[in-house]
């Protein structure tokens, strides 16, 4: 007998073609190690399968019942393939831990985790009524200030609370949001920790880590740190906060273009549009706010996404639109944690709390410093602030000069240092960040090697092309003509010298998904 792969309709072996669907048939025994979906009424540790509720391209979600108290929960189980993958369970894993550490009441709550019994791992989760963020944006197009900011407050308290623990999400998206609905609202939960990075001091020894130049992410909300391969830290996903409430607000997002380079290049020196160029019922003053967080370099951005969810709503009262009522506190419901390590330019500082990443950051313990930031109320106040934005550009270790400047005459608008202190000397090199598969290639120019990707490769500045070469043992070589005119990345795929074997060609994953 034969079966048709994709809907999986049996015929003879005579037969070649599904008449359904024209994808060729494959003897049955190819199914054998392929994963089967669960059928209700099946065990998952202590909970029955009802029904499946969606499948993804690393795994399979159903909702399920505790049989003797009733509890509705949800079970992810990550494929097969991916569960005999050290990296991809260990991944999962940390998800779990990750998501335990912040406990946060809008974040995905993870109660138990297991190995299903044909080796599949698995982990069960709350059950939420609703639809995702991205499903809610597709359908009902750019969302009033009004609407939107009750929604992005609680985002900004969850990843607060999660900067708070030392953890830096690195996957924020709107896909990664789900609005459960809580007496009628909607109330957001923060999912997909799976490329979390755990910066507290007790994760640098487990067996995952990910290291400086591994590009993590989905490119439309990268952070310009994320698409050059460089380390990052809570600062990220300001910025991409940034990028979902400019999505948000106006229907579309900042940066958009046909090919993942070219998105990636554009969140690294393009500056980034104005939410009136896209929306223009939207006032001019809520354009600061938001330019901040989308700042290139991560100094100049909001100290926290509560920071600049905040600036946002001021700069909505400012307008004389009404803003809804939010919470003091978005721990209701949740118990109390001890304060933890937040990270303050690279640097840990004392935070007061885990759901808490305010203005003000106090440590008690020396050698820390006391670091103090106040609200720019008088004219005193806005030239010193101006004067520390400039000192702390030209101390931070990598400056990059910011490629968007908010208009000075809005109250809301950050202090940002002149071009004059903040610019670096022209150079007469140019960097290229190299992007490949498979990862650490060596790049070599007229023979010459010039380092291993993912860089940064160095070239003297010139407007001719010149060819790069790339190699890796195992695979065939590859030329690429750039041109070094301007910083920027070069992305590049070496063909295996001989073709895997049957059976472990890898999954296709969705061309702007770039990670678990």
């Amino acid at each position: 007998m034969a079966t048709c792969p994709q809907c999986r309709r049996r015929y003879s072996d005579a037969e070649e073609y599904c008449d359904i669907d024209g994808s060729s048939l494959v003897p049955d025994e190819t199914f054998s190690s392929v994963d089967r979906d669960l059928s209700p009424g099946e065990m998952v540790g202590e909970y029955r399968v009802e029904r499946m509720i969606g499948k993804g391209s690393f795994g399979v979600v159903y909702k399920a019942l505790h049989p003797v108290i009733g509890k509705a929960a949800a079970v992810k189980i990550l494929k097969r393939e991916f569960s005999s993958n050290p990296q991809m369970v260990s991944r999962f894993i940390s998800e779990a831990r990750a998501v335990n550490q912040i406990r946060h009441r809008n974040i995905v709550d993870i109660f138990a985790f297991g190995v299903f019994r044909d080796g599949r791992q698995y982990y069960v989760m709350e059950l939420l009524e609703g639809e995702p963020l991205d499903q809610f944006l597709s359908r009902r197009g750019p969302v009033p200030p009004a609407e939107a900011l009750p929604i992005l407050d609680r985002i900004a308290r969850a990843l607060d609370a999660a900067h708070g623990a030392g953890i830096v999400h690195r996957d924020l998206k709107p896909a990664n949001v789900f609005l459960a609905e809580d007496d009628g609202a909607r109330f957001p939960k923060l999912l997909d920790f799976g490329v979390a990075k755990l910066m507290r001091e007790q994760e640098r020894h487990s067996d995952f880590r990910t290291t400086t130049g591994a590009m993590l992410g989905t490119p439309h909300y990268m952070s310009p740190e994320q698409c050059r391969g460089d380390a990052v830290d809570y600062r990220t996903d300001v910025y991409s906060f940034g990028v979902m409430t400019h999505q948000m607000l106006t229907g579309s997002l900042p940066f958009d273009g046909e090919s993942i380079l070219k998105v990636m290049n554009m969140h690294n020196s393009a500056p980034p549009p104005r939410m009136t160029q896209h929306n223009d019922a939207l006032p001019p003053a809520l354009d600061a706010p938001v330019l901040r967080m989308l700042e290139k370099d991560p100094a100049l951005r909001p100290a926290s996404a509560g920071e600049g969810c905040r600036e946002l709503a001021e700069a909505v009262r400012g307008t004389g639109l009404s803003v809804p009522s939010m919470p003091a506190s978005s721990n209701r419901g949740t118990p109390q944690r001890e304060p933890s390590r937040a990270f303050d330019s690279g640097r840990p500082v004392a935070a007061k709390s885990a759901g808490t990443l305010d203005a003000q950051t106090l440590s008690n313990r020396p050698p820390r410093r006391l670091v103090v930031l106040t609200t720019a109320v008088t004219t005193g106040t806005l030239i010193a602030l101006g004067a520390a934005l400039v000192v702390t550009h030209l101390r931070s270790p990598t400056p990059i000069a910011s490629a968007s400047a908010g208009p000075s005459e809005e109250a809301s608008a950050a202090v940002r240092p002149t071009a004059s202190a903040s610019s670096p000397p022209a150079s007469a090199d140019v960097r290229f960040s190299v992007q490949s598969v498979p990862p650490a290639v060596d790049v070599f120019l007229d023979g010459r090697s010039l380092g291993t990707a993912p860089g940064p490769i160095v070239l003297p500045k010139n407007d001719k092309p010149v060819t790069l070469q790339f190699r890796a043992t195992g695979y065939r070589p590859k030329s690429v003509d750039v041109t070094p005119s301007d910083d920027g990345i070069v992305s590049v795929t070496l063909m295996p010298l001989s073709p895997p074997a049957a059976g472990h060609a890898r999954s296709k994953r969705p061309v702007d998904d770039l990670e678990f």
